[in-house]
């Protein structure tokens, strides 16, 4: 392992001694101080033991993401190995808002619970991040182009009880156990009125999650619902860690063509590249933009979570698709040169 995050705390205490009389003279005594500094964390971690395939994805994430604010979480959906977080910081030990990307946990109550089938039909009229709306709207749409009413009413007749229980189920809420100290946890609120259900079902208003979270969850979708315990490692003599599976009867089916639908149609198409197949989730909220996604879609190799902050899901999908491109796009050869 490259890197190992040391948890720090700094403090002051003052106290004051019992005053000899009612009157105490308090003199002031001026020091210099150095607080101690917090640990400094590196840009990229990846193991000791990467591959030549890990430092592609590594700096691919790298030179994708750039200059902007936010990180990358690159794993594979069928192991949980960590190939790579790219400013540890953002995406592994802070949670923030989750936004949209949410829709995900929403759709899978559904479908399980019986409120939503892919050929449910809710009308979208205003009230959405398309003033206009979206008119009449199925699942695969809805997930495609991230409707909020949709979501909202699917939140509202599922409750917040069983919206919680099917986060918890993905792993929100509780570290994921990956193999560095310090993770976040995130928040799951205890409770919520019946007031707020719709809201937290399209925005995750009052949810924080981290993007290992997120690579995790979006992981168990695809590759038939196991929940792994991430782990930062080379290929050699991997062995995979199952966390739990998701129970019988839990419904995925639905959901790939939703999320095919957000790059090639919806609002993920910054992503969309003819030669390289895109498929996930966008989300956006409170200058927060998200892009949880996998490639190729029809055989995923690759779970890649993007963050953005500020940002947009828009922006998030276009740094997504640069990295895929760089992964999966190789450079022609450079042409030769004509003889004299």
């Amino acid at each position: 392992m490259t890197f190992t995050r040391r948890r720090w705390l700094s403090s002051a205490l003052f106290m004051l001694g019992p005053a000899s009389s009612a009157w105490a003279t308090v003199r002031r005594v001026s020091r210099t101080t150095t607080a101690p500094r917090p640990p400094v964390l590196p840009s990229l971690i990846l193991s000791a033991g990467a591959s030549e395939w890990d430092h592609i994805v590594a700096g691919a994430c790298q030179r994708g993401l750039g200059r902007s604010g936010g990180g990358v979480v690159a794993m594979d959906p069928y192991t949980g190995r960590v190939v790579a977080l790219v400013n540890p910081a953002n995406v592994l030990f802070h949670a923030y808002q989750p936004c949209s990307v949410f829709k995900i946990v929403v759709a899978i109550a559904g479908l399980t619970e019986g409120v939503i089938k892919p050929d449910t039909t809710v009308v979208c009229q205003r009230g959405c991040w398309m003033w206009p709306g979206h008119g009449p709207i199925q699942l695969r749409r809805a997930l495609a182009v991230s409707c909020n009413p949709y979501f909202e009413w699917g939140g509202e007749q599922l409750g917040y009880e069983k919206i919680q229980h099917y986060a918890q189920t993905l792993g929100l809420g509780a570290p994921s156990g990956i193999n560095l100290t310090g993770e976040t946890a995130g928040l799951l609120p205890v409770r919520v009125s019946p007031e707020a259900v719709g809201h937290l079902s399209s925005h995750a208003a009052g949810i924080a999650t981290s993007a290992v979270q997120l690579a995790v969850l979006l992981s168990a979708t695809i590759n038939g619902g196991v929940v792994f315990q991430p782990q930062v490692a080379g290929p050699e003599g991997f062995a995979a860690k199952e966390r739990w599976r998701l129970p019988a009867g839990t419904v995925l089916e639905g959901l790939a063509d939703g999320f095919l639908g957000a790059v090639n149609e919806g609002s993920a198409t910054n992503a969309f590249d003819p030669d390289v197949v895109v498929a996930g989730k966008t989300g956006t909220c409170a200058n927060l933009g998200w892009f949880a996604s996998y490639a190729p879609a029809d055989q995923p190799r690759i779970v890649l979570v993007v963050f953005m902050r500020p940002g947009s899901g828009h922006s998030a999908s276009a740094v997504g698709g640069r990295i895929y491109q760089e992964i999966f796009k190789p450079s022609p050869p450079p042409m030769a040169l004509a003889g004299g």
